[in-house]
């Protein structure tokens, strides 16, 4: 099967010369697309030496759903390939150690695990021990009762579709994130089966200031304010599960961060009760609050 990475970025010098080094040193040879959104940076001037192909859009253009459709559409693989501009292969093998099940035709959906890179605030390191645990699984319909929202969970920092099941559902849609989490639910519940795949390693963790944090929750509940159908897969007691183990492991392993977690976890549950509601705030302050402000126009 034929492979094509996506990669949308925007401003990420930084990181960018570095994953795509690593992606063209794997030891499966993808093509590599480039949807840069009109970065401000020397982004575009280093994808272009390594990207099969490099496309431009306009800042407002983007979408977390439809600027990946773009790229499926462009691709020529079988199966699509989607990175996060700050993700880095843990090593030459993990694209090959990702679409292994869905070549085996095991999975439609293979996501990989996020291994937090050296000098990551503690807060965030056990945030992804928690969601990204060591064992790997494949879930199904047959799942939901079990898990429940998480039979969902998915990522778009690191993950491969086989094409025609994406294809099958419509692609991703214009939501304002979680756009990985949504195809996954409609891939499910269409009878398909997906997989943490978490013996494919990517280095990967945010160090989002206060303010970002609460932007990317809002974003989250504005998310679940527009698909209200999600809500009879969740309550699985994860939020108090996810406080009690950090205070655990925060306590064991880095007790000054202690009150800086707690004010994080206040951000989160603020952002995403004040998103769930987004539609009683005035719309001129949507953008602000999400950080998205294009998506709030017409």
């Amino acid at each position: 099967m034929g492979v094509s990475v996506v990669i949308p970025t925007k401003n990420g010098e930084r990181y960018i010369k570095d994953l795509l080094e690593s992606l063209r040193a794997q030891t499966v040879k993808p093509e590599i697309i480039v949807i840069d959104s009109s970065s401000r940076d020397k982004t575009p001037e280093i994808a272009k030496r390594y990207a099969d192909v490099f496309v431009s859009i306009r800042e407002e253009e983007f979408n977390h759903g439809l600027t990946r459709n773009l790229g499926v559409e462009i691709s020529k693989g079988d199966i699509v390939v989607f990175f996060s501009q700050d993700a880095l292969p843990e090593n030459d093998k993990t694209l090959e150690v990702l679409i292994k099940p869905i070549e085996e035709g095991k999975v439609v959906l293979s996501y990989a695990r996020h291994i937090p890179p050296p000098g990551t605030k503690p807060p965030e390191v056990f945030f992804r021990l928690f969601s990204y645990p060591p064992k790997s699984e494949i879930r199904s319909a047959e799942d939901i009762p079990k898990y429940g929202l998480k039979t969902f969970s998915n990522s778009n920092v690191c993950s491969a579709y086989l094409k025609s099941a994406l294809l099958e559902i419509g692609g991703f849609r214009r939501v304002i994130l979680s756009e990985d989490l949504l195809a996954c639910a409609m891939l499910v519940l269409r009878g398909y089966k997906v997989m943490y795949n978490a013996e494919a390693k990517v280095f990967h963790a945010h160090d989002y200031p206060p303010f970002k944090l609460f932007q990317r929750y809002f974003s989250i509940g504005v998310f679940y304010a527009e698909n209200p159908w999600l809500k009879k897969y969740g309550g699985r007691g994860d939020t108090l599960r996810f406080i009690l183990e950090q205070m655990e492991y925060l306590s064991e392993n880095a007790p000054f961060w202690i009150p800086y977690a707690i004010l994080e976890d206040f951000l989160r549950v603020l952002g995403l009760i004040m998103g769930l509601n987004y539609r009683l705030i005035p719309k001129k302050f949507l953008g602000h609050l999400s950080g998205y402000k294009s998506y709030f126009l017409p």
